[in-house]
């Protein structure tokens, strides 16, 4: 951990003063050595670690109870988007104005910036989202990337990416949303090989790539892509970057092959400018780094993919969807067995 950002972190604690801390972790010491920052201050804490790769509603709500138990009036948070949206999730459910310090240690969510805790209940998305749930606090230790697999280096920044996509495509988007998702983009573009590929010099980029495209959904919200993802996720166990990024080649293809819309023809052609794929290349991409295969599913799990996409969701799409489009979409890339 570089000196500047245990300063930084133990500078955020000095001016708040807490009397307890609720520490959010996948483990109780984390290997990046905050929580032993925390010990060495004398101030309280007390670390909530029981909840899952994708936290499910149950299990944030023990964190409420372990919160309110200890009295914690601070929360600090270390590690991907499963611990950063556990610790929104319980300021959320506590009612709570109590402020979060968030440290990620991947380049990909951008939850340390969103007003969305990405949550579940029986395997099934159920997110809540608030303004008021946003971290104050973050500090970007880049340097947390070294350790992280090269498989999450991966889906993490393919979620980043298809932040950023979904931000361009957005009809809930604006100028700044559209700035801050082309710069994330472009950072993408310039810097994924490398880093997929252990060069520790282009770190620091890709923690800015997430955070850009994070602040940029944060704005416009998501589309298809996320919509299309989560059964993906739950029914054949795809990292959620991922289950993102298959869907929204799909999606690019079709969106191509079906619209009218000139404007929409447009904006996919920026995006192959911006991005340097087209959803070819990018297809195979997926492929050549063992992302995309071939995917089956039963018939009844490929209803249950189907109903699964949230029509409403999904609305802010720049191609309307029906489910009749939903399920030609699936079936480009889901054979039924």
């Amino acid at each position: 951990m570089e000196t500047k950002f245990k300063e930084q972190f133990i500078d955020i604690i000095n001016s708040e003063n807490p009397a307890s801390i609720l520490f959010v972790s996948s483990r109780e010491y984390d290997r990046f050595g905050y929580r032993e920052l925390l010990d060495k201050t004398g101030i309280k804490v007390t670390a909530f670690t029981d909840f899952e790769p994708c936290p499910e509603t149950s299990s944030v709500k023990k964190g409420v109870r372990v919160l309110k138990k200890e009295n914690c009036d601070f929360i600090v948070t270390v590690g991907g988007g499963s611990a950063i949206d556990c610790a929104k999730g319980i300021k959320y459910f506590a009612k709570t104005d109590v402020k979060i310090l968030a440290v990620p240690t991947t380049a990909g969510t951008g939850a340390e910036v969103t007003k969305t805790s990405v949550l579940y209940n029986n395997g099934d998305k159920q997110s809540v989202k608030d303004v008021s749930i946003i971290p104050e606090y973050a500090v970007f230790d880049y340097t947390t990337l070294e350790t992280l697999p090269r498989f999450q280096k991966i889906v993490t920044a393919y979620d980043a990416f298809c932040h950023a996509f979904e931000a361009c495509l957005s009809k809930n988007g604006d100028r700044i949303s559209h700035s801050l998702a082309a710069d994330a983009l472009g950072m993408f573009r310039t810097n994924f090989s490398a880093y997929i590929n252990e060069d520790e010099s282009v770190y620091e980029n890709m923690m800015t790539c997430s955070e850009l495209a994070g602040e940029a959904i944060n704005i416009a919200s998501t589309t298809a892509p996320h919509a299309f993802s989560y059964k993906l996720h739950k029914l054949k166990g795809f990292a959620h970057g991922q289950a993102c990024v298959i869907s929204l080649v799909y999606i690019w293809k079709y969106m191509y092959e079906y619209t009218d819309d000139n404007e929409l023809i447009k904006m996919l052609k920026a995006l192959e400018r911006l991005t340097g794929y087209n959803p070819n290349s990018l297809e195979f991409e997926l492929k050549e780094l063992g992302l995309l295969s071939e995917i089956t599913m039963t018939e009844d799990e490929f209803e249950e993919t189907v109903n699964g996409v949230n029509l409403e969701r999904i609305a802010n799409n720049p191609m309307p969807f029906d489910i009749d489009d939903v399920r030609k979409i699936y079936s480009m890339f889901i054979r039924v067995v």
